[in-house]
């Protein structure tokens, strides 16, 4: 069964990335004066927006049953994978270029993803519901992030401060894969009681305006990375502090927190270059004027 989970974070990982290189495309199709909350209701517009979200979906899909099945340590770092094909895609068909430290940190996530995974691979799932304060006390800790973060207004800014949601809508969507394996159909009303399913769908909807946002402002990659170095770590320390998952015993235990160590670093070097869009001066070029 954790095998079965951690092919179904790596078809979640492909699906989200496959996804975000169709949202960027559109997204920078919009003008870039549009302001954040008036950003969705324009893509709605377009139809190859609309089908990406529904991948986006699948995707999701996929995440759940993964988290149910598999450990949140093996799951989080083998949906990173996915983050290769996005700088394929940025390539070969949004026209991004990368630099040689940003190549070397999608092989630090893939290699640092394949570790964690190895490692994580013989740990147990915990299923224990997280009480109505701490997902109330989650939520409200991620949008307090995700404000300060994003108020400079650049791409990195936004995808990290969407990274802070979605290290939070993880967490919750692990709530809703754990409570259909453990009471079935029976465990729609018990999700709609809590307040699971709507913070869910509230910090996803902001945190997606964020990604678009920050589509308009940087390569898509690097976007995605930025919001991968936060929404790696936090789901991850969740199933350890929260959910209380077993850390690998032996030589597992390093080389677990070796992967998860190269992964969010992995991540933190695509982050590190902005690429200018098509038409905007170069800070050098702003610099002259």
């Amino acid at each position: 069964m954790v095998i079965l989970g951690g092919l179904l974070a790596l078809v979640a990982g492909v699906g989200y990335n496959s996804s975000a290189a169709v949202q960027k495309r559109e997204a920078v199709a919009v003008d870039s004066s549009v302001t954040v909350p008036r950003l969705l209701p324009a893509l709605i517009r377009r139809k190859m927006w609309i089908a990406a979200s529904f991948l986006d979906l699948l995707a999701w899909l996929a995440q759940v049953v993964a988290l149910a099945l598999a450990p949140i340590a093996l799951v989080i770092p083998v949906m990173g994978l996915g983050a290769a094909l996005l700088v394929v895609l940025g390539m070969r068909w949004l026209g991004e270029r990368f630099r040689r430290e940003e190549v070397w940190g999608i092989a630090l996530v893939a290699v640092g993803a394949t570790a964690a995974a190895v490692a994580a691979g013989s740990s147990s799932v915990a299923r224990a519901p997280l009480p109505f304060g701490d997902q109330i006390a989650i939520g409200g800790g991620a949008i307090a992030v995700a404000v300060v973060l994003a108020r400079s207004r650049t791409g990195i800014a936004y995808g990290t401060a969407a990274g802070a949601l979605y290290a939070a809508t993880a967490i919750y969507t692990k709530e809703v894969g754990d409570r259909f394996a453990v009471n079935g159909t029976g465990a729609i009303p018990r999700l709609l009681a809590s307040p699971t399913p709507w913070l869910l769908a509230v910090m996803a909807l902001i945190a997606l305006a964020l990604v678009q946002a920050g589509f308009q402002r940087a390569n898509a990659a690097s976007v995605v990375a930025a919001m991968t170095a936060v929404d790696t770590v936090g789901p991850i320390l969740a199933g350890f502090f929260l959910y209380h998952e077993n850390f690998p015993s032996g030589a597992a235990g390093p080389v677990l927190a070796v992967g998860i160590a190269a992964a969010v670093f992995g991540a933190t070097l695509l982050a590190g270059r902005m690429e200018r869009l098509p038409g905007q001066p170069s800070s050098t070029e702003r610099g002259r004027a």
